[in-house]
């Protein structure tokens, strides 16, 4: 799980060679997108978070301080969800009086599968 919450942390990840080039194109232009165009704040106004292959319900629900897989999971309560070539998801929050989310999730057979059923089944 990674977890964005100024431009410093988006900055190293864009340049981890170690990540899917076609994710850190995705996390560029969308912390580009909030900051620039939309004047956010990484941090008091918007956040990125990317879930990865492996990530247990647990992990995700405590990085995003709100459950949405697992047995505690809210109904989905996500914005708009956007498919990324069908090797990422990415699902907006906008939650009360909380920062702009955007939660950018891993087609793969070792991710959370409750997380992915829910996407494709909002597809």
């Amino acid at each position: 799980m990674i977890s964005l919450t100024d431009i410093f942390e988006v900055s190293a990840t864009l340049e981890d060679g170690s990540l899917d080039v076609h994710l850190r194109a995705i996390l560029g232009f969308r912390a580009w997108n909030m900051v620039v165009e939309h004047e956010a704040e990484l941090g008091s106004d918007a956040l990125l978070y990317v879930v990865q292959a492996g990530d247990k319900a647990d992990t995700i629900n405590d990085a995003l301080g709100f459950a949405i897989t697992g047995p505690e999971a809210e109904p989905p309560s996500f914005l708009s969800i956007e498919d990324h070539g069908g090797l990422w998801f990415e699902l907006a929050y906008v939650r009360d009086d909380a920062p702009h989310i955007r939660i950018f999730i891993e087609v793969h057979p070792d991710t959370e599968q409750d997380l992915l059923t829910m996407c494709f089944s909002n597809m």
